[in-house]
């Protein structure tokens, strides 16, 4: 039942992902970009949890497991990049500072570097059941562990509250929340957290469209969908 759950959120993340890479073609930079890879990197995530009980334990399910950790620890700063970039096309002028994007460059540079350091060059393997599910994780004893995604998730959260602040766009700021407040949960109930990926994901995309709205993608029909300017 749950390994199907995991087949659902992978499906979710397919569809964003596709929805953010059309916005990408047509508008290229971080803005569409890093929700584009972010999204597909979690489709691989969830792929392999889903399928992990059929495939079993051993060689193959462990390959499989790899790039999982390996685009956590690469792809999920990048949003620290992606918020500031957010706040650039929300026309909010502190964003444009040399300061400001040295620090944001600065602080992404430290959490893929940490991220490296647990995830990848510290990498250690261990199966782990949860429900019907068969799933492997890292069992390396780094200190670093979940503060990447932690600090990153914080740090989306703070730009969704700017734009709320802003501009009025609310659904950022509510979907970040979303995600930190179930990624502890996520501890005991490991669902909950890709879950809230695919929530989090959402409101990137959201994002996307609230501030490239003169860039949406064209429908079969050749059509541009109308977006809302409010």
């Amino acid at each position: 039942m749950i390994s199907s759950v995991f087949a659902v959120l992978a499906a979710a993340q397919l569809c964003l992902a596709v929805s953010a890479g059309r916005y990408w073609r047509s508008a290229p930079g971080l803005l569409a970009a890093v929700p584009t890879l972010v999204c597909s990197a979690l489709v691989w995530d969830n792929g392999v949890i889903a399928v992990g009980s059929s495939v079993g334990a051993g060689q193959l399910l462990e390959t499989m497991s790899v790039p999982r950790f390996v685009a956590h620890a690469l792809l999920t700063p990048l949003l620290v990049l992606w918020s500031l970039s957010a706040a650039e096309h929300a026309g909010l002028r502190w964003a444009r500072r040399r300061a400001v994007r040295g620090a944001a460059v600065g602080l992404t540079v430290l959490l893929v570097a940490a991220g490296v350091l647990h995830d990848v060059l510290g990498l250690t393997l261990r199966t782990e059941r949860w429900a019907d599910t068969l799933r492997y994780v890292n069992d390396a004893a780094s200190p670093a562990g979940p503060l990447p995604a932690i600090i990153t998730g914080l740090v989306v959260l703070s730009a969704g509250i700017v734009l709320w602040r802003s501009t009025g766009f609310v659904l950022l700021a509510v979907t970040a929340a979303v995600m930190v407040v179930v990624s502890g949960a996520a501890v005991q109930i490991p669902v909950l957290g890709n879950a809230g990926e695919v929530v989090l994901n959402v409101g990137l995309l959201l994002t996307v469209r609230r501030l490239l709205p003169g860039r949406a993608p064209r429908s079969s029909a050749g059509k541009v969908p109308a977006e809302s300017s409010s």
